[in-house]
């Protein structure tokens, strides 16, 4: 449908499923690895006000599952609606990490759809090699002795 954006993004890392999900377990650590989020404060009923590093805001909602190994960013309003959700998927040698979109642009964004398609790729790519290579840092000693 016109304005609708889904992407799905992996990346595998040699770190465990739980070092991952440790590194995202407060929403407000969300900035340092995805770079399109500039800031995010808590907000009115339980929601996350979200400054985007491009003109916009957002009110969201973050579920931070560890039974599910997934964490899912609810947007609710602002220049789109939808979601992203991250798993990590345990594999023998570390974990594949998932990274999928599934959101509707707002009236005004939908000029720029391709545009911000690959925009949002390149930045889940992006925000995906920080978690992965910040997680195999803090992992690196039992990586290491794995081999």
């Amino acid at each position: 449908m016109v304005g609708d954006i889904r992407i799905s993004v992996s990346r595998r890392s040699k770190a465990d499923p739980e070092t991952l999900l440790r590194l995202v377990r407060n929403w407000y650590d969300l900035p340092e690895y995805w770079h399109g989020i500039r800031e995010i404060s808590a907000a009115d009923g339980g929601t996350l006000r979200v400054r985007f590093a491009f003109p916009g805001l957002a009110k969201m909602s973050y579920i931070w599952d560890p039974l599910a190994l997934a964490c899912t960013e609810n947007y609710l309003d602002g220049p789109f609606s939808g979601f992203k959700r991250v798993e990590f998927v345990p594999e023998p040698t570390g974990t594949l990490v998932r990274a999928t979109w599934n959101i509707k642009l707002s009236l005004g964004l939908l000029p720029l759809s391709p545009f911000i398609r690959n925009h949002f790729r390149e930045g889940t790519e992006n925000a995906l090699r920080r978690l992965c290579e910040r997680a195999e840092m803090i992992q690196a000693p039992d990586i290491i002795q794995r081999k």
